[in-house]
């Protein structure tokens, strides 16, 4: 089996690899995806003679990590042929990846998979929470704070007005927002500008100057909305409004990928009302593959903490990560002392990204100061160490944005 990189002329048999592995994939609907010629910079392909037999995407991909930015790989297909399942050609393909992501100065990976528990064992850990609200018109409060701000609506398909409004907002959220936003290569952040059913609606004030963003669509009198962002209250009251002069031609919605402190208290009046139901459920997907953990621990940590803390990493994928790390008095460095804490690389992530706290993976028994089998799970008292790893590493509101 050869693995190698391989260009657009292999567009096709990977559109046939998708088909047989994704029964959502439409390829109509990825036309410009395929086409853009940004998607193609490292894109690998496995081989059993000169037959393709498994196809893996990967870009460039920067975002923003307890708002410090890394370039970052952003894994978006990956497909292998039935026949050819289950012979560790992923696996093999992500190595060949990673390895050029090294040599590049890139510390980490992301994707949104199609099985968890697959990339957990490849050392990836879900890094970023999403929501996804479902509800009836009738929940939505009136209440509006009057604002200066202007709203400009369209289809987003061949409209330049459009496209112009999405990528200053896009901008401001970048520079301003505190979640994790990113900037993508073009046949991803474009792709919504080919889609023949997709509007959008930018809150604007007398400056020019974006406040919020929506993207959605309408369909049988419901509206889904793939993209709500706000950088202010003006901007979330200004989409609100544009939301309720829909009374007459939407009587649902689904809003989709929103971050976990979304004030929900500002934009419904009710939870459930005459027999009306609003729906939150946990859509977080995205996972992050750290690559090297000395560099981003030093790179993410609070460097204020005057005490320190020992830990010792574990990653069966890469042994050269397998790694004793003190952390403290400003500094990470490699140490032969005993461990007073142990995690495994998947649970790094979370823990970096700020979505789980060291209190919260000790109590699961994924940050273990001694056996895991015994941990409190009332109310008990935190080892110290823990505490100190938590000063270092404190809990922060994660988002997957985009």
């Amino acid at each position: 089996m050869e693995i190698r990189r391989i260009d657009s002329s292999y567009k096709d048999k990977i559109v046939e690899i998708f088909l047989m592995s994704f029964e959502y994939f439409e390829p109509e609907e990825s036309e410009f995806f395929f086409s853009d010629p940004s998607l193609w910079e490292y894109v690998w392909g496995a081989f059993d003679d000169e037959k393709l037999v498994a196809a893996y995407i990967s870009y460039k991909y920067l975002a923003k990590i307890r708002t410090k930015p890394f370039e970052c790989r952003y894994v978006e297909a990956v497909a292998t042929l039935p026949e050819y399942r289950n012979k560790g050609i992923t696996k093999a393909i992500l190595l060949k990846d990673i390895q050029e992501a090294l040599q590049s100065g890139v510390n980490f990976l992301m994707l949104d998979p199609f099985k968890h528990d697959f990339y957990v064992r490849l050392g990836f850990g879900l890094g970023f929470e999403s929501l996804d609200f479902k509800f009836d018109f009738s929940l939505l409060s009136d209440e509006i704070e009057e604002n200066n701000l202007n709203i400009f609506s369209g289809k987003l398909l061949n409209s330049a007005e459009m496209e112009e409004l999405i990528e200053k907002a896009r901008k401001v959220l970048w520079e301003t927002s505190r979640y994790t936003e990113a900037i993508e290569i073009n046949a991803c952040s474009q792709e919504i500008f080919h889609m023949k059913d997709l509007f959008g609606a930018v809150a604007v004030d007398k400056a020019g100057m974006p406040h919020a963003m929506m993207v959605y669509r309408k369909k049988e009198r419901k509206m889904e909305v793939s993209n709500f962002s706000f950088i202010d209250l003006a901007g979330l009251f200004a989409l609100k409004r544009f939301m309720l002069n829909h009374r007459d031609q939407i009587a649902t919605f689904e809003m989709n990928r929103m971050p976990p402190d979304f004030p929900v208290e500002l934009f419904f009046h009710s939870r459930w009302q005459a027999g009306k139901e609003l729906k939150i459920e946990d859509a977080s997907s995205r996972m992050v593959r750290i690559l090297d953990p000395l560099t981003v621990i030093r790179e993410l940590m609070n460097g204020s903490i005057s005490e320190t803390v020992v830990i010792k990493i574990k990653d069966k994928l890469l042994p050269q990560n397998n790694l004793t790390i003190k952390i403290g008095k400003g500094t990470a460095r490699l140490s032969e002392a005993p461990n007073d804490l142990e995690i495994a690389i998947s649970d790094l992530a979370p823990l970096l990204t700020g979505r789980l706290s060291p209190t919260r993976l000790w109590r699961h028994g994924r940050l273990r100061t001694d056996s895991w089998k015994n941990v409190p799970w009332g109310i008990s008292e935190v080892p110290e160490k823990v505490k100190v790893l938590e000063s270092i590493f404190p809990p922060f509101i994660t988002h997957n944005a985009n």
